[in-house]
């Protein structure tokens, strides 16, 4: 098992258990409208949250293997050779060699930095373009209009166009778990796409 997928299912059973307790919250009277909207715009953060993170921990986990396999910048395909490059271009010609010098480590695995993959840009077309990106051979088209439209809502609270009461207000329990059921279910392809990659060991 990948990584990432470890960490994938732990924070879809936080998810899963924090939908329920909106979906109890939300029948009940006395409790604060106003609060109930604002969670509710926490859940979309959360399932924006776990789609950054899965992406991330899964580009993680193909350069952690490359590092473990000690494979050599020679032996990648074409596909992965250009993405090596393009990552190295993006970082600071000291800090790369420092890097390989300090831990010999190939370029293919100093050149990786996961915290400049996704900024608040993750929705199924980045999904697919990392993915092409990689090589990765898709087993679904990956067209789900709802992360399209997470995406928003979380940039949209991030640069303060939007409330968190006023985002979350739009939106039922019962439609945020459909929400989080498509993209569970869209996460879930994903990873065994990655897996079969790195099994396959397309890469090379």
């Amino acid at each position: 098992m990948l990584n990432a997928q470890s960490e994938f299912e732990r924070r879809e059973i936080e998810i899963e258990e924090y939908i329920s307790y909106l979906e109890a919250l939300e029948v009940q009277t006395g409790f604060s409208v106003s609060l109930i909207n604002t969670m509710k715009s926490s859940a979309l953060l959360m399932m924006y949250n776990i789609v950054e993170s899965t992406m991330t921990n899964l580009m993680q986990d193909i350069f952690d293997h490359l590092r473990d396999e000690k494979i050599s910048f020679e032996s990648l395909n074409d596909k992965m050779k250009i993405l090596v490059l393009s990552y190295s271009k993006q970082a600071a010609p000291g800090k790369l060699v420092e890097k390989m010098t300090q831990n010999a480590w190939s370029i293919v695995v100093a050149c990786f930095n996961r915290t400049e993959l996704f900024s608040g840009n993750i929705d199924c077309h980045k999904i697919r373009e990392t993915m092409k990106d990689v090589g990765i051979a898709a087993r679904s088209a990956y067209k789900e209009d709802v992360l399209f439209e997470i995406k928003g809502e979380r940039n949209d609270l991030a640069h303060g166009h939007k409330s968190f009461s006023d985002c979350g207000r739009k939106y039922a329990a019962t439609q945020l778990r459909e929400f989080h059921r498509k993209v569970m279910a869209l996460l879930r392809n994903v990873i065994t796409d990655f897996e079969k990659f790195l099994n396959l060991k397309a890469y090379a």
